[in-house]
């Protein structure tokens, strides 16, 4: 906010206001022969106060939103035609996202966010070096965990509709459980990630609003945990070749604001 006075512009922060006092004014006084004028006195201040800009926007946001997410990684050349197919149904999931935000003024603040991509897909399958046939099924899980830095706008009649932005980085993770028959197959593992994202919400109540988020998360794993059927081992991958983590994703929630 900008605001004019006495010629010069002040931020929005702490005002310093002075009160002048004048001794006299400049008075004219007739006489017979000439007039005859009186030369004011200097500016008395009389009073000063500092007035800071109170809040318009809250303090505290806790944030609620679920929606949908698509991940962004090719599948691998090294799969079957078949194990395309059936990870393409894995590529797109729901997901949820629990976050609180802690601002510093109207504009600039801090989030501590909680997401995660969850998807699962199940077939008819066969495996030819066994001759097994069953259900084959999957469950997906990526996890991010991290602080992020905020921006926020208010607009609108009384400031309903707020703006944000935000940019941040964390933990992501990633767990895989696949089941066939009688055997499973589990493999996990961890990384820094990047989470950036944008959001839109509008003011229902004085401490409730109902809002949209888009969310673009990216990380890659390049050494991973695998369990088959009890066995364990580690493997690790070059960079570019790990398991892509990329993902937009679209949600819709609820926002209660604290003072």
């Amino acid at each position: 906010m900008k605001t004019k006075f006495y010629g010069s512009h002040f931020r929005a922060g702490t005002w310093v206001f002075l009160c002048l006092s004048w001794a006299s004014a400049a008075v004219q006084a007739q006489t017979s022969d000439s007039a005859v004028f009186i030369r004011p006195q200097p500016a008395e201040i009389v009073h000063w106060a500092a007035y800071k800009p109170g809040r318009q926007l809250p303090r505290a946001t806790l944030k609620l939103d679920a929606g949908y997410g698509w991940r962004t990684a090719p599948t691998s050349d090294q799969l079957t035609d078949d194990m395309k197919a059936y990870v393409e149904h894995l590529k797109s999931a729901f997901v949820w996202n629990a976050s609180f935000d802690f601002f510093f003024n109207d504009r600039f603040g801090i989030r501590m966010t909680f997401y995660q991509y969850l998807a699962s897909h199940s077939d008819q399958a066969y495996k030819i070096n066994t001759g097994k046939s069953g259900t084959l099924a999957t469950k997906d899980r990526i996890t991010h965990i991290g602080p992020a830095f905020v921006f926020r706008l208010s607009f609108g009649r009384q400031k309903s509709w707020i703006f944000d932005a935000n940019v941040g980085m964390g933990y992501i993770g990633y767990r895989e459980n696949t089941t066939f028959a009688d055997e499973y197959f589990k493999y996990s593992g961890a990384s820094l990630g990047m989470q950036t994202g944008a959001g839109l919400e509008y003011r229902i109540a004085p401490q409730w609003s109902i809002g949209i988020n888009m969310q673009l998360t990216s990380g890659e794993i390049t050494e991973l945990q695998y369990n088959d059927n009890g066995v364990k081992t580690t493997q690790t991958y070059d960079a570019g070749e790990g398991e892509g983590l990329g993902q937009i994703s679209l949600g819709i929630g609820i926002r209660y604001h604290i003072k």
